[in-house]
């Protein structure tokens, strides 16, 4: 896959996190994916149309997700429930966005669904696209790194 489809989805979760979340992400190594199954527990995913078609999915494990909404919403959550689900569809919402707007700028235009968002580990997804899946880790640490926990997020996409 072309690296003028993966830099965008890099800016998009830097700045994202960083401006609405105040959360400093490390992007870890990419990497193909051959399964069509999801990264995390809770996964937003939403189908990409218009100079290209595409299918992006933000997974985040359970903590992760819990921890997005806190930071979000400002209120502790002890599972994952509807209000959590939400904060996961608005933040794929916000990266696809700013992904967008950087594909933009390179002159591709794209228009995305609205965001569905699952709960489960390993759920098959179906891309609209064939295989393989690019898949890019970002990690942060949890509580401003004070308890020393780290998570990430995986941003899988696919492009035809």
């Amino acid at each position: 896959m072309d690296v003028q489809y993966i830099n965008p989805f890099i800016v998009a979760a830097q700045v994202v996190f960083k401006t609405m979340l105040g959360i400093d992400v490390n992007m870890g190594k990419p990497e193909l994916k051959n399964t069509c199954v999801t990264s995390g527990d809770v996964t937003g995913i939403m189908g990409l149309a218009g100079d290209k078609k595409g299918t992006v999915a933000i997974s985040f494990r359970e903590q992760g997700a819990k921890y997005i909404y806190k930071t979000l919403i400002g209120d502790e959550c002890e599972t994952i429930n509807q209000d959590v689900v939400d904060a996961v569809g608005e933040i794929t919402n916000i990266i696809s966005g700013q992904a967008r707007k950087e594909f933009e700028k390179k002159g591709i235009n794209l228009n995305a669904a609205i965001p569905m968002v699952i709960v489960g580990k390993q759920v098959e997804m179906n891309f609209i696209t064939k295989l393989p899946i690019i898949s890019l880790p970002f990690y942060f640490a949890i509580n401003n790194g004070h308890t020393g926990e780290k998570e990430v997020i995986y941003i899988d996409f696919s492009f035809e």
